[in-house]
């Protein structure tokens, strides 16, 4: 048997209860349709332009969104292009089916907000729209934004959430606690609501701890250039998503070469090429340069002057490490309480490591560490329109290294911290991921609009229970329903597995 295989073996031996958290997971985040909102649809115009046109530039879609950045006479796609070349993959088979069904291409078109230009039947482009003109984004739009979220990002967590149940489990914990762990990482943290929609955050972290897995787990002291390769290309992944990525795809690859010696650098550095070509090749194509990106030239005149200086990051902040770790407007541990739970495994871990040795450990809170500082101090500290701090994102799943801890020292405690957190994420992510920059988003956003909610529109994020008919907090019945049918046959595999 080969290292992989036998890295592997756990998923092969209980595929059962694997399968049924495979398809929860899945199953939940193909459950919540996500609003067009501007981060989505400037990755999602890349995605268009890519397939459509085989081309970088989004001036056919530019107007449907604010993070853009423009060079000699040309919009693009401000972010890493990661998530916006993986999400073509599913986007191009979605748009060749409907080419060939003969269905309308995505489109936008505009609300005015004067009712007299409505009984006129003036309706002024996307570029003519005035101060409360609503944008109007067409189902072709809709379904393509949903189907390449689910088949990239909501396919990647399900994958990501996956390797922290292997790493779990081959520390010798039970399935049913690997089960608990990895639910409670997917379903009671951020990593829900960005797990539903076209964002790098979520993506980047499974990308990331999919890598730590392959570098931390124990081989029986074998080498496999296999898993070599594949944390390279996790780790690569990861930084053509999101850029912030790069100190810890670099702490993630070191540990695989102390791991393995400096025989894993070269199946690492293969691994990582198609994602450094990747990155040389779009910021060549767009900005002219291998090193260029899209926070070079920025749109907005208020984001460019936020990105002036370093790109906009300085020195963290005291208030804001204050404001996101225990504020009601962004607070992790404030909408997610379970995270204050693994923080606090995770560092007993480092003191007394059970799982994969103090050196993977150190590595993972190092990680862990960079994007907390990395958030307060970046200028846009909220993340603008966002539900906690979104910035952190990544680092969720090597922050759940502390839970199998939390759960066998204090079980009822993690528990009942589970349930509240998995609520309050769950009543979060049908609202809607882009939380106003004011207020408290669970009590003074979320609620009223899961509640208030009687049908799904054009203009919101939405779910499967809407557009069934659903109204408000009965829309996430079908969800529920789902929960409910998985749990017996999760209890089942688990007692065949742990028995």
């Amino acid at each position: 048997m080969t290292a992989l295989a036998e890295l592997l073996r756990p998923l092969a031996e209980h595929r059962r209860a694997v399968w049924t958290l495979a398809l929860v997971l899945l199953g939940t985040y193909a459950y919540f349709v996500p609003a067009p909102a501007w981060n989505q649809n400037s990755r999602f115009a890349l995605t268009r332009a890519l397939v459509e046109r085989g081309s970088t530039i989004i001036d056919d879609d530019h107007e449907t969104t604010g993070d853009k950045s423009f060079k000699d006479g040309h919009f693009y796609c401000d972010k890493a292009p990661g998530a916006s070349v993986l999400a073509a993959v599913p986007y191009a088979i979605v748009h060749g089916i409907s080419r060939v069904l003969g269905a309308e291409p995505p489109g936008v078109s505009v609300i005015p907000l004067d009712p007299r230009d409505l009984v006129a039947g003036r309706a002024p482009t996307p570029a003519e729209r005035l101060p409360g003109d609503r944008l109007h984004y067409n189902r072709s739009h809709r379904l393509g934004l949903y189907l390449a979220g689910v088949f990239s990002v909501g396919v990647l967590s399900v994958l990501g959430s996956l390797a922290l149940w292997l790493l779990v489990r081959r520390a010798g914990c039970s399935v049913a606690t690997a089960s608990a762990c990895t639910l409670t990482y997917a379903l009671a943290t951020p990593a829900l609501p960005y797990s539903t929609a076209l964002y790098g955050h979520q993506l980047c972290g499974a990308l990331l701890l999919i890598a730590f897995v392959g570098a931390a787990v124990p081989a029986r002291g074998r080498f496999d250039r296999t898993i070599a390769i594949v944390v390279g290309l996790a780790a690569g992944l990861a930084v053509a998503t999101e850029y912030t990525a790069v100190v810890p795809a670099a702490l993630v690859a070191g540990l695989c070469v102390v791991r393995h010696g400096l025989r894993a650098s070269l199946p690492i550095a293969l691994g990582a090429l198609p994602s450094v070509v990747l990155l040389a090749a779009y910021h060549t194509a767009a900005f002219g340069h291998p090193l260029a990106t899209g926070y070079d030239y920025v749109w907005l005149p208020e984001f460019a002057e936020g990105m002036r200086v370093r790109y906009g990051i300085g020195r963290p902040s005291a208030q804001v490490l204050l404001a996101i770790g225990f504020g009601s407007y962004r607070g992790l541990f404030y909408l997610a309480p379970i995270c204050l739970l693994a923080l606090w495994g995770l560092l007993r871990e480092l003191w007394r490591p059970t799982l994969v040795g103090r050196d993977a450990i150190a590595i993972a809170v190092a990680c862990c560490a960079w994007f907390v500082l990395l958030n307060a101090g970046y200028y846009m500290w909220d993340g603008g329109a966002a539900i906690g701090p979104r910035h952190v994102v990544p680092m969720l799943g090597l922050l759940a290294l502390g839970l199998p801890v939390a759960r066998t020292i204090v079980p009822g405690a993690f528990a009942v911290i589970a349930f509240v957190s998995a609520a309050q994420m769950l009543l979060a992510t049908a609202a809607m991921p882009e939380a106003p920059q004011f207020g408290d988003p669970l009590w003074e956003f979320a609620l009223g609009h899961v509640l208030g909610r009687a049908a799904a529109t054009d203009a919101i994020a939405s779910n499967l229970g809407l557009l069934l008919g659903l109204p408000g907090a009965w829309s996430l019945l079908p969800l529920l329903v789902l929960w409910a049918w998985a749990l017996p046959l999760a209890r089942e595999a688990h007692a065949r597995s742990d028995g």
